[in-house]
């Protein structure tokens, strides 16, 4: 069975939210997913990564960017991780949400893609067209945004619904990927 790790910064809501949704759409579709929470860079499951086939990231987008407790995650891995290739070939994608509807996630995307390509990883993005292309497909993919998984920010403790939805689909589409490849 193939392995996916869902790693993200759990200092927000939504992102934390987004990542359960992408782990149970992973999970439904047959994919061993663990959550690893980079919050508490001391508890990071180092060894659960090397195995995994692949890591998806999730991070709110701050100030036009990746949120820094990801940005240190992603520089831990700079030197031991990508100067041996450890990473190479595994699959990854990545989320993020924002309060404004684009709200610039779009650099968070293209940061964590970057990081990806830097690890020699191979990146699957986003699928799911919306509407109105897609009529049937109401509140999925709201943002068009096609490089990853970008949702807004939670409100009263709950994603919007399409947003939940699109995180769980985004989750089978990785498995659908590990399944195909690894």
């Amino acid at each position: 069975m193939a392995v996916l790790a869902v790693v993200y910064w759990s200092g927000s809501t939504s992102i934390t939210l987004a990542a359960r949704a992408v782990a149970g759409g992973a999970a439904a579709a047959g994919v061993e997913v663990h959550m690893v929470d980079v919050l508490h860079p001391k508890d990071i499951d180092w060894p659960l990564l090397a195995r995994a086939d692949g890591i998806v990231l999730g991070a709110p987008t701050y100030m036009g960017g990746v949120a820094a407790g990801m940005k240190a995650f992603m520089d831990e891995t700079g030197h031991a991780i990508w100067t041996e290739r450890l990473w190479k070939d595994k699959l990854a994608g990545g989320f993020t949400c924002g309060i404004q509807q684009a709200g610039d996630k779009l650099a968070t995307l293209k940061s964590m893609a970057v990081f990806a390509a830097q690890h020699g990883m191979i990146w699957i993005g986003q699928e799911v067209i919306g509407a109105p292309v897609m009529p049937e497909n109401a509140g999925l993919n709201a943002s068009g945004t096609f490089l990853g998984l970008a949702v807004g920010s939670a409100t009263d403790g709950q994603l919007d619904p399409g947003d939940a939805a699109s995180a769980r689909l985004f989750g089978e589409r990785l498995a659908g990927a590990l399944a195909r490849w690894c």
